[in-house]
């Protein structure tokens, strides 16, 4: 088929699909603008209900337990497993915890961190386990 048929050709479809069409383009196109402005005053509606106050569409965080912010304060049984903490990262939470003079911080192979600290002007064992607990002897 060569190009100068293909418009004619297309013309003949473009003719027969407008013909197909119930409604005329301008009702057709008021009725499509009033469900879409329906439709977003439904969702407005729902998200005024769902929000109480003013802009409060986003709720406060609420604990679920699954970390122990206060594994160094509470915890006193350590858990041996492959540990992910740096040396750096094991002495800043044995510091964090309130041990200085930290040495001698080594990793064993059950993945716990061990080391020399003082506290209370005494010196003693620590140990740090993968989940940041530290218990001291």
């Amino acid at each position: 088929m060569k190009p100068i048929h293909a418009l004619p050709l297309a013309a003949v479809i473009s003719l027969a699909l407008l013909g197909a069409c119930n409604k005329p383009a301008d009702t057709a196109a008021a009725d499509a603008a009033a469900a879409k402005a329906s439709t977003v005053a439904d969702s407005a509606a729902d998200a005024a209900a769902a929000a109480p106050g003013a802009g409060g569409a986003v709720s406060a965080p609420q604990p679920n337990g699954a970390v122990n912010v206060d594994a160094n304060a509470t915890s006193t049984n350590l858990a041996p497993a492959s540990n992910s903490f740096t040396e750096g990262q094991a002495k800043g939470h044995f510091e964090n915890a309130g041990y200085s003079h930290v040495t001698g911080l080594t990793k064993t192979p059950d993945g716990m961190w061990t080391a020399k600290a003082m506290k209370g002007g005494k010196s003693m064992d620590v140990t740090l386990d993968f989940k940041g607990a530290i218990t001291a002897k």
